[in-house]
C-alpha cells in the first residue's frame, strides 16, 4: 500500500471492539478510522472517540472504497458471513476468535479470502504477549532443549454470565481454544492427542446449559512432548494465566501479571498483588502488538502472524477435546 493512511471500519462495538477502535485511536497514527458498524451501536461513545461514519448498516464498509481494512468483532457466530461479505469486497480482514464452531465453516472462509486474495488475521493475541513470546523465543532457539512438558493454566476470576454460555461455543471452543493456539505456537508441533475430564465445580447451572466449567486435560505433541492444561471459570483472586515449558536442557516460566511487582514481606507475612482481574489488563500489550503486526502486514505486503488455518487447527483440536470428554478416551487428530 501507499504512504497515504491506510483506512479502517470495525464491524461490531461491543467490549472487545470499543477496545480494539480505543487502541487503533491511540496508538497508530497511520491508520484513519473511519468507520464503525453495529446493530446496537453506542453512538455516543462513537461520536466521543472520533469515529466519523457511524451507522448499522454493513453496507457502509462493503460499498466504501475507501475502506482497506476491517476488525470483525461480532459474535462468533457471525464471522464466517463477516469474512465472505468483506473478502467479496477486497477489504483487508482482522477478525476475533474463533471464526466458527466447525472446522467445515472456517475452510468456507479461508476459501473466500484466498479467492479474493486478501489477508486474514485471527486474534489470537496471547501469540503476541511479550512474556509468551520470550518463551516461544527460547523453544524455538533451543536454548532449554527439547521440550518435554508444556504445563499451561488457564483461569477466568469470574463465572460468566449465564446468558452467555448456551452461544459460546462451550468451555473447549470459548476458553481453551487460546490455550489449543498457544500449544503450537510455544512447541513449534502440532497436537496428535488429546484426553479429557470435566466437571461442573463452579455453577450446576453451568452444566444444566450443557457445559462444564472446570477440565484438565493432556495433549501428546508431534514432537513427542507432554502438555498438561487445568482450566476453570472462576478463581475468586485474579486472572490466572501461567506457562512452563520443560526442556532437555532446562525450563522456563511465564507468571502472572501484576499491577505492580511490589512485594512487601514483613512479620505478618509476604503480600503482593493479586493478577490483574480483566483479560484486557492482562494483555494490554498483546491486543496492541497483535494490530501493529497486522498493520505491518497492510504496509509491507507480508502474511499474518496467525492466520486463517491456525484457527481451523485450534477448532479441530477443540472438536477433539468435546469428543474425548463425551467419550471419556483419549481422541486423535490423526
Amino acid at each position: 500500500m501507499s504512504n497515504k493512511k491506510i483506512t479502517f471500519g470495525i464491524i461490531g462495538a461491543g467490549r472487545i471492539g470499543k477496545m480494539h477502535a480505543e487502541n487503533i485511536l491511540a496508538n497508530f497514527p497511520q491508520i484513519f478510522l473511519k468507520t464503525v458498524i453495529d446493530l446496537k451501536l453506542d453512538f455516543d461513545w462513537a461520536e466521543k472517540v472520533g469515529i466519523p461514519v457511524r451507522s448499522k448498516e454493513i453496507t457502509a464498509l462493503t460499498d466504501d472504497p475507501e475502506i482497506d481494512a476491517v476488525v470483525i468483532t461480532t459474535p462468533s457466530d457471525t464471522h464466517v458471513q463477516m469474512i465472505t461479505l468483506m473478502a467479496e469486497a477486497g477489504k483487508q480482514i482482522f477478525c476475533e476468535k474463533p471464526i466458527a464452531f466447525d472446522p467445515d465453516s472456517i475452510q468456507m472462509a479461508i476459501n473466500a479470502v484466498e479467492k479474493a486474495g486478501v489477508i486474514l488475521q485471527v486474534g489470537f493475541n496471547r501469540r503476541f504477549d511479550p512474556d509468551f513470546l520470550k518463551v516461544r523465543l527460547a523453544v524455538e532457539s533451543g536454548e532449554i532443549g527439547e521440550p518435554h512438558i508444556i504445563n499451561m493454566t488457564n483461569r477466568d476470576p469470574q463465572r460468566p454470565d449465564l446468558k452467555f454460555i448456551p452461544g459460546s461455543g462451550g468451555l473447549f471452543m470459548d476458553f481453551c481454544v487460546h490455550d489449543f493456539d498457544m500449544v503450537r505456537f510455544l512447541t513449534g508441533s502440532e497436537v496428535e492427542e488429546i484426553y479429557v475430564r470435566g466437571a461442573n465445580l463452579v455453577d450446576p447451572k453451568i452444566g444444566e446449559l450443557g457445559d462444564i466449567d472446570t477440565a484438565l486435560l493432556t495433549l501428546k505433541m508431534s514432537s513427542g512432548a507432554l502438555c498438561i492444561i487445568n482450566v476453570c471459570r472462576e478463581t475468586n483472586y485474579g486472572y490466572d494465566q501461567q506457562v512452563e515449558v520443560l526442556g532437555s536442557k532446562g525450563s522456563i516460566r511465564a507468571q502472572n501479571r501484576r499491577p505492580t511487582s511490589v512485594v512487601l514481606s514483613s512479620k505478618d507475612g509476604v503480600f503482593m498483588d493479586q493478577p490483574h482481574y480483566s483479560f484486557i489488563e492482562r494483555y494490554k500489550d498483546a491486543y496492541i502488538a497483535e494490530l501493529k503486526g497486522f498493520i505491518n502486514c497492510l504496509e509491507t505486503g507480508g502474511s499474518p502472524t496467525v492466520a486463517g488455518h491456525d484457527a481451523l487447527k485450534a477448532v479441530q483440536v477443540a472438536v477433539a477435546a468435546q469428543q474425548s470428554l463425551e467419550l471419556n478416551q483419549p481422541v486423535s487428530l490423526n
